[in-house]
C-alpha cells in the first residue's frame, strides 16, 4: 500500500471519528469568542415584584424568606442586610433581590445555566478534569494529523504543490498578522 492511499484512509477515518467533537468545539468556540457580547454560560433573569413586609424595624429573616417565597417558590434564601440606601439586599442562590422596605417593591436578578452551551464551553476549556484534558489533547493531535494529511491527498493543479501551499501560507500569515497587531 502506498503512502498516499494510507493517508487517504487514515484522513477519512480520523475525520469521521472527530466530526462530532469538531462541531462541539466549533460551536463553543463561537460562543466563547462572543463572551463579551453576552454571557454564553448563563441567562440573566430580572423579575419585578411587590410584597407586603412588616415595619423594617421589626423585620426578621423569616419575614424576608416568606416575602421571597411569595414571589417564587423555588428561591433559596442565603442572607440579607440593609444597604446604604436603606433597601433590603437579599442574597439568593444564583442571584440577589433588592426590596424597598417602605413600599414593598423589589427586583430579583438571578442566573440560570444555559445547560448545553455551558457544558460545551466546559469541554472546550478542558476544565472538567485530567482525563478530559488528555482526550482533548488526543483530539488536537488528530485534528493536526487530518490537517497535514489533507495537504498530500490531491494531485495536479489543485494539489498542495501548485495551489494548496498558497492557501496554507495565507492560513498561517493571517493569524500571525493579527497576533503582531493586537498582542
Amino acid at each position: 500500500m502506498n503512502i498516499r492511499k494510507l493517508l487517504r484512509i487514515l484522513h477519512r477515518d480520523f475525520g469521521y471519528f472527530i466530526v462530532g467533537m469538531t462541531i462541539v468545539y466549533g460551536l463553543s468556540g463561537i460562543y466563547l469568542n462572543h463572551r463579551h457580547d453576552f454571557n454564553p454560560d448563563y441567562k440573566i433573569f430580572i423579575t419585578e415584584f411587590q410584597v407586603d413586609l412588616p415595619d423594617k424595624n421589626t423585620l426578621t429573616k423569616k419575614d424576608v424568606k416568606t416575602a421571597l417565597k411569595s414571589v417564587d417558590e423555588d428561591v433559596v434564601y442565603k442572607k440579607h442586610y440593609f444597604n446604604n440606601e436603606g433597601f433590603i439586599k437579599v442574597f439568593i442562590e444564583n442571584g440577589e433581590a433588592v426590596i424597598n422596605p417602605d413600599t414593598g417593591e423589589g427586583q430579583m436578578q438571578y442566573l440560570q445555566k444555559r445547560r448545553v452551551i455551558f457544558s460545551m464551553n466546559k469541554l472546550h476549556k478542558a476544565s472538567i478534569g485530567t482525563v478530559w484534558k488528555w482526550v482533548s489533547d488526543i483530539m488536537a493531535v488528530i485534528l493536526m494529523f487530518v490537517a497535514v494529511s489533507g495537504l498530500f491527498l490531491l494531485k495536479g493543479k489543485r494539489g498542495f504543490g501548485k495551489w494548496g501551499w498558497w492557501l496554507m501560507t495565507a492560513g498561517i500569515i493571517i493569524p500571525l498578522v493579527f497576533a503582531l497587531i493586537y498582542i
